[in-house]
């Protein structure tokens, strides 16, 4: 028996541990591999398993918790495996031994036998419990791991870039001496600024024109964008009825965007949108509403009401 870390097994004193191995192993009949957390993260243990396969002793594989059938690794996975911890496992693993050295059955006393497995299990799973390894990690766990940490590499670069930008464009809003030229050095360092401006716009006012009934709505596009649009009020008589009496609109039909704070909410975010849409924009906002919107890019086309605030209208 040889085994490199139990005392009268172990390498003589002044022996190279290369060659003793090598020569142990070459002579062995059966080659035994506990294999444990710390075994499969040892260089040499490694290398002893790769040499074991390839003599022609017998190689008996027995791992122990937390290794298991999937954790225990691509060499071993194809071939049977036995739990040191398991008795069905260590009979098994006696019968093949047996076997293998041609010792007769009479030599092997069923009740001693029992007793040292007993025995065995006992001190084994106390020097576990008072010496626990470390749960060892699954490839696809593993894989999962350093995928997530690629991800949070990118999201800190990410992260670290934005600050800078942000610490620059601070700087410039120190210097800027009105409305205007804040607008400008907002445009400068945020190039898609008009675009997210437009669709917060856009959501503000979708919620105030969803308070509204459709026949309300197209009064208020007529209105707005000013087209002589005929009313059909006597088909939306009561809706009519009730615009007029929250002030609304006025008995003669037209908006009044004063009155109301509904009214002036609308009015505004029309303005804001107005305002948006007559500047000199960049392509990427072209591109992005394109992206967004089937629609033309007017505010006075009954399409970009229907496809941008998602609302029906009525005349």
């Amino acid at each position: 028996i040889f085994c490199v870390s139990t005392d009268g097994t172990k390498i003589k004193s002044g022996a190279d541990w290369r060659d003793s191995i090598n020569e142990s192993l070459l002579s062995a009949k059966v080659n035994f591999l506990i294999i444990t957390p710390n075994y499969k993260e040892s260089e040499v243990c490694l290398n002893e398993m790769g040499a074991a396969w390839v003599t022609s002793a017998t190689v008996l594989p027995l791992i122990i918790d937390p290794i298991n059938y999937k954790t225990v690794g691509v060499i071993q996975e194809p071939n049977q495996i036995e739990k040191l911890l398991d008795e069905k496992s260590l009979d098994r693993i006696k019968d093949e031994v047996q076997e293998k050295l041609e010792i007769p059955p009479a030599l092997i006393k069923s009740d001693r036998w029992t007793a040292k497995k007993t025995e065995f299990l006992l001190r084994v799973k106390k020097h576990l419990a008072a010496n626990p390894f470390e749960v060892p990690m699954d490839r696809d766990a593993f894989s999962e791991l350093i995928k997530a940490k690629a991800d949070l590499e990118k999201t800190v670069n990410n992260l670290i870039e934005e600050k800078a930008e942000l610490e620059s464009l601070v700087k410039d809003l120190e210097k800027a001496k009105d409305k205007e030229e804040v607008k400008k050095v907002i445009k400068k360092h945020k190039p898609d600024s008009d675009y997210d401006e437009f669709v917060d716009v856009v959501e503000k006012a979708k919620k105030q024109l969803g308070k509204f009934t459709p026949i309300m709505r197209g009064i208020i596009f007529k209105e707005y964008t000013g087209k002589d649009i005929k009313i059909n009020w006597e088909n939306y008589r009561e809706d009519i009825d009730e615009a007029v009496a929250e002030d609304f609109v006025s008995e003669e039909l037209d908006a009044d965007w004063e009155t109301t704070t509904e009214m002036q909410d609308i009015y505004d975010s029309l303005n804001e949108l107005s305002e948006i849409l007559g500047r000199d924009l960049p392509e990427s906002f072209d591109e992005s509403f394109k992206g967004d919107y089937k629609a033309p890019q007017k505010l006075d086309n009954k399409t970009f009401w229907g496809k941008v605030f998602d609302v029906a209208i009525n005349f």
